[in-house]
């Protein structure tokens, strides 16, 4: 039996920028790859164009001004969850050669991660852009426009993240199919913007990344305070902090990329 060994920081440093470099690489030279990551957020923003108001925010349309964010947030979580899902399981020989040759899978992971941020930075901003061009977000100054990408960001990331696991979990990127869809679903419904949550249902919001990104555009664009005596207009996460809401997004990240790690570890701990 080959254990798995501890290694230096050092060497995880240098694993984690060898293989931050290898994947860059692959995906620059690889237009199969590099097309689709290039092409989702142009796509997406024409969805959005096609189907938001301009002016639902001026005009205070309740329903539009939670239709945009809601299509914001949603395009942001599929693009984060479609961009990782697969990584792991495409690769599970080669790791498995890696690993017992010395790879590190903490640092394979942190990798894995670091390129799926960097890709989810550049998707978030181009759809957040066309979004502030089309949309008129009544935003008061630099500092919430600033907090409006980091909501999509850091939603982007956090179901990234969630996809990884699953990637770790599966050893074939066909067996995903369902769990990423049961992924989406949950987005879609317990997004808390067009679907009003009572009873159990309100509690999943709370596990959902979409719902707290949502929260964020909520609070900034102060949709609860349009039509205060209409309790059915009202949702609860838009009271939330942006910070807070921020913090939470990044906390599901960082459990989950935890989780690929503690899995991958328990898989290469031992091996015949």
């Amino acid at each position: 039996m080959k254990r798995f060994k501890r290694r230096s920081a050092r060497m995880n440093i240098l694993h984690f920028h060898v293989l931050i470099r290898r994947y860059f690489r692959q995906i620059f030279t690889n237009p199969g790859v590099l097309l689709p990551l290039v092409l989702q957020a142009p796509v997406m923003l024409l969805i959005f164009a096609v189907v938001c108001r301009s002016d639902a925010f001026a005009v205070r349309d309740v329903t539009g001004a939670n239709l945009a964010i809601f299509m914001l947030v949603i395009m942001c979580a599929l693009m984060g969850l479609l961009n990782s899902y697969r990584e792991i399981c495409k690769e599970r020989e080669i790791l498995s050669r890696e690993v017992f040759g010395g790879l590190d899978v903490t640092a394979y992971v942190f990798s894995k991660f670091f390129v799926l941020f960097v890709i989810g930075a550049a998707q978030s901003l181009l759809l957040y852009a066309g979004a502030l061009l089309l949309v008129d977000f009544p935003f008061a100054n630099v500092g919430e426009y600033a907090l409006g990408w980091l909501a999509l960001l850091l939603t982007n990331v956090s179901t990234a993240a969630i996809g990884l696991l699953i990637s770790a979990l599966l050893k074939k990127s066909e067996s995903a199919i369902l769990p990423v869809l049961l992924v989406i679903i949950m987005q879609v419904v317990f997004a808390d913007c067009l679907i009003s949550l009572d009873g159990a249902a309100a509690w999943l919001r709370y596990v959902t990344p979409a719902a707290w990104g949502a929260a964020v555009f909520g609070r900034l664009c102060r949709i609860n305070g349009w039509y205060p005596e209409i309790e059915w207009y009202h949702r609860d996460l838009y009271e939330a902090n942006p910070l807070l809401s921020v913090l939470v997004l990044a906390a599901f990240a960082a459990v989950f990329v935890w989780l690929t790690a503690w899995r991958l570890r328990r898989a290469y701990r031992q091996k015949d």
